[in-house]
């Protein structure tokens, strides 16, 4: 139901955002794997927890965020993922190849949701006899490969600055990790003087990266959007939803060289191109009479996903090194804190208006922001 995604976003970003103002700081201290091994390891354990609430028939749908949810945002989970992911790319990227490379590893994460929602369908529907619990244990497992891994090739420390987590040992940990200096610095990367306006610039890039995260609520109520206006069934929109997603993927990759490399068109060029896209877009999906704009809809708003990897490669080259960690951590903040209000208005907004054009007044929502 709308509410239960409303309430599970707010428990999933709670603590992760919390925990950021001492994630990115430790990871410039520490390296950039711990964290990264901490967020999958979250993600691990909200998958193993969907398994045996789906085993549990009698436990009601919101043992889901006591009992999978909230373990797993202790964890940092997404925050973590995500901040170290992309930190560790720009750590052993030049500034030439940063951007093509951050689109890259933003391109592959959405990769895997064509070949996901492709793959899932037939297991749910083929394999598994529509069994949740089997699929979340398929997903478990590749998380648990994930972490494996992250484990045997990715570096601890990826530049001289940062020290070994062996000098900590099994009673140092904690304090070093909590320590109260994190908070501090994660701030002042923010709001510290920097030559050539760049704190401007990074507190541009911030509320940027918020309103453009604003929209990723948006997915659940275009489900109920398509069951409702096209009578689709979970099979038709996985379809759709493969097919949007591929053209994320081809759009990413094969767009950004050629915009960024060959025309040698800057990142605030890429940006505009994308938020228009994303706009123009829902203004396809809202009067779809047919599942034909939809789709053209989809190929409009492939280029959209553009905006978030070169939001992140402009803000890596206006900070230092060391700082790379805290403020890729606040642009996890920003885009893991717009649930708190975008889950709040998109829920609120649909429920609303559920019966002018079946909701589709939450797509103008999108384009607002």
């Amino acid at each position: 139901t709308a509410w239960f995604h409303q309430w599970e976003n707010i428990s999933a970003h709670i603590f992760p955002i919390i925990l950021a103002l001492f994630l990115g700081s430790f990871s410039d201290r520490r390296g950039r794997k711990l964290p990264l091994l901490m967020g999958l390891t979250g993600k691990l354990i909200y998958s193993v927890m969907i398994v045996v609430n789906a085993k549990m028939e009698t436990w009601p749908v919101e043992y889901i965020i006591y009992t999978a949810t909230l373990p797993s945002a202790l964890t940092g989970a997404d925050v973590a993922i995500f901040a170290s992911c992309f930190a560790y790319i720009a750590d052993i990227s030049t500034v030439e190849k940063r951007t093509i490379r951050v689109t890259i590893l933003d391109a592959i994460y959405l990769s895997a949701m064509p070949t996901g929602v492709a793959l899932g369908s037939y297991l749910f529907y083929h394999a598994f006899n529509q069994s949740y619990a089997d699929m979340f244990m398929v997903n478990a497992s590749l998380l648990a490969l994930a972490i494996v891994y992250t484990l045997i090739a990715l570096k601890w420390q990826t530049n001289d600055r940062q020290r070994s987590l062996r000098e900590l040992g099994l009673c140092g940990f904690w304090p070093d990790f909590f320590d109260k200096q994190h908070v501090i610095d994660s701030f002042n990367v923010m709001i510290k003087p920097r030559s050539g306006h760049r704190r401007g610039f990074l507190i541009i890039l911030l509320v940027s990266m918020i309103y453009y995260t604003f929209q990723r609520d948006e997915g659940t109520y275009l489900y109920f959007y398509t069951l409702a206006k096209f009578d689709w069934d979970v099979d038709l929109y996985s379809t759709f939803k493969t097919f949007k997603s591929s053209a994320y993927v081809i759009a990413m990759l094969l767009g950004v060289p050629i915009m960024n490399k060959l025309f040698g068109w800057r990142d605030t060029t890429l940006i505009f191109i994308g938020t228009w896209a994303h706009s123009i877009a829902r203004v396809f999906f809202y009067f779809a009479e047919t599942p034909k704009l939809l789709y053209a809809g989809a190929i409009v708003c492939s280029l959209g996903p553009i905006v978030g990897p070169m939001l992140r490669a402009m803000t890596s080259k206006i900070v230092p090194t060391s700082e790379r960690g805290k403020v890729f951590a606040l642009l996890s903040v920003c885009d893991n804190a717009v649930p708190f209000i975008s889950a709040v208005c998109y829920s609120q907004i649909y429920q609303a208006t559920i019966n002018i054009n079946y909701g589709g007044l939450v797509f103008l929502l999108t384009i607002v922001s």
